[in-house]
């Protein structure tokens, strides 16, 4: 690695994000901030890495953080949105965006003058960040962390919160989503979804505070109306 690669301006590369982001129709406000989410998965990357006690490539992981769900920028929003919430096949057309992110991604770091080698290796994890569980065999570690903290990213207060302003941005009223909460497992809760042992730790810590938060609010529809 040159002096560049090993002193990444995260700082930098994460507003050069959050200005592609603010672009968007949908992707720089409500349930779909991703500059909130990919400063979460970033920290959530950094917290992994702390405690897991094991060298990783730190600077790569943490390039990628910020970089991964840039793809979301080129997806089509109509194939993704409708007034009423997501349409039948977003999910398709969501699953576009890891590669998407790539030519991007490769862009930035780029003209930032960082090497080849270090652009390949964080567009790796860009573009396998979504292959979950067996669809790659012999994970790195790095690919691990990175998936491992763009889940956790979305519990705690993220999980809390995010249908809160889902349910705001689709006309969906307040006490609907307090019973959506109420009955909605956390996804990261499915048995293998997360690779690391430490990320089940973190993640269960999360989804406590998540689960608490959720039992206080339902006292506040606990009411002989309802």
């Amino acid at each position: 690695m040159n002096l560049t690669d090993k002193n990444p301006n995260y700082k930098e590369i994460y507003n050069l994000v959050k200005d592609l982001f603010e672009a968007t129709e949908h992707f720089y406000h409500g349930p779909f901030d991703e500059t909130y989410y990919s400063l979460r998965v970033y920290e959530t990357c950094k917290e992994i890495i702390t405690e897991l006690e094991q060298e990783v490539s730190t600077v790569v992981i943490l390039t990628a953080s910020i970089l991964h769900d840039i793809g979301k920028t080129k997806t089509d929003p109509v194939k993704v949105f409708t007034p009423l919430g997501k349409t039948d096949d977003a999910m398709k057309e969501w699953k576009r965006h890891p590669k998407l992110g790539v030519p991007i991604a490769k862009k930035i770091l780029t003209e930032m003058g960082h090497s080849e080698e270090f652009i390949e290796k964080v567009c790796y994890l860009i573009e396998n960040h979504d292959n979950r569980r067996d669809e790659i065999k012999n994970k790195s570690i790095e690919l691990q962390i990175l998936q491992d903290a763009d889940l956790i990213a979305d519990c705690g207060f993220a999980g809390f919160i995010r249908p809160f302003l889902y349910g705001s941005k689709f006309s969906r009223q307040i006490i609907k989503t307090i019973k959506y909460l109420q009955t909605e497992i956390n996804r990261v809760e499915e048995d293998g979804l997360l690779n690391l042992n430490v990320s089940k730790t973190i993640a269960k810590r999360k989804i406590e505070l998540e689960k608490r938060l959720i039992k206080e609010i339902s006292s506040d529809i606990d009411s002989d109306l309802l």
